[in-house]
């Protein structure tokens, strides 16, 4: 294994690049369920800087810590853990992207759900905007974050290939992350063409950007989920939905507001099945899997 499954996180020195993998049709395996576990691994880009934000200096390199939930190996009814063994794989990738003041442990029952089912999700903690963090606005580091996108999905080739599956690849995210998500798979400013799904939670659509949204990047499947009391405009994600190609969905969560309708009570297992049966018929190509969203209470599918 990497040194990154050592006892402590590693600092893994890598530029953006590197050899694309070649993993296991997911549609044969990596069935579930799994044991979760879940670690934490640095990342440390050289060829990016890193801003100044309030007391915290401007630094020539770009540090991503990226949590990790994955398919572990043993009981698959025992708890979550953690430093476990990996499960044999790999397993298709979903890169999840925080809100602004977000961390990834506030969607960790979602990440729970993938995980189980033979997904690893990495979920990278960005240095500007994540909780605990010095508090930055994403307005001011958005290239920053769509930067970090890349770099993890390079990274976990590099170094985790034998778990991570990135030739099977989703993007994902909440809030300013859905925003990271949406324009690294959709907008001329920061495309990545091995993206092969997104996944975009409470999206706010008229984000100003330094692209565009190109009509040849459209086709790549896309869901969005929205909950009807968010005070983001339910008529924007609508109008994002209907400009989009097919395949498409839309979760339409029942008095789900901006941010807890995605991390706890009923509507976050919405959302954690609904977004499976999305990754199981893009990633895994499992056709069953559209009939469950077709089912699925909420859903608008056009496929």
């Amino acid at each position: 294994m990497s040194l990154a499954w050592l006892g402590r996180p590693a600092v893994v020195l890598l530029v953006v690049g590197g050899v694309v993998s070649c993993g296991a049709d997911p549609s044969q395996e990596t069935t579930g369920p799994y044991r979760v576990a879940s670690r934490s691994v640095t990342f440390v880009d050289d060829s990016r800087p890193t801003p100044a934000c309030g007391a915290a200096p401007a630094q020539d390199t770009r540090t991503i810590v990226t949590d990790i939930w994955y398919p572990a190996a043993g009981d698959p009814d025992a708890a979550p853990t953690g430093n476990a063994p990996a499960a044999d794989g790999p397993f298709p990738v979903i890169v999840f992207n925080h809100g602004q003041q977000g961390e990834p442990q506030q969607y960790g029952p979602s990440f729970e759900t993938w995980a189980r089912a033979g997904y690893v999700v990495a979920a990278p903690r960005h240095p500007l905007t994540v909780r605990g963090g010095p508090g930055c606005h994403f307005v001011d580091d958005i290239q920053g974050e769509t930067g970090d996108v890349a770099f993890v999905i390079s990274s976990l080739d590099d170094e985790l290939s034998d778990l991570a599956d990135v030739d099977h690849l989703a993007v994902a995210g909440h809030s300013s992350g859905a925003i990271v998500a949406y324009a690294v798979g959709f907008n001329t400013c920061c495309h990545d063409d091995r993206v092969d799904a997104v996944m975009v939670e409470g999206l706010i659509n008229d984000f100003p950007l330094d692209g565009d949204y190109a009509a040849d990047l459209k086709g790549t499947p896309v869901m969005f989920m929205h909950g009807d009391a968010d005070p983001t405009p339910i008529a924007d994600i609508h109008a994002a939905f209907d400009a989009a190609e097919p395949p498409k969905y839309l979760l339409s969560i029942p008095g789900g507001d901006h941010s807890n309708a995605y991390r706890s009570g009923p509507s976050e297992r919405q959302v954690a099945t609904t977004g499976l049966a999305f990754f199981d018929l893009h990633l895994k190509d499992r056709a069953e899997a559209l009939n469950t969203l077709q089912r699925a209470q909420g859903v608008e599918a056009i496929p």
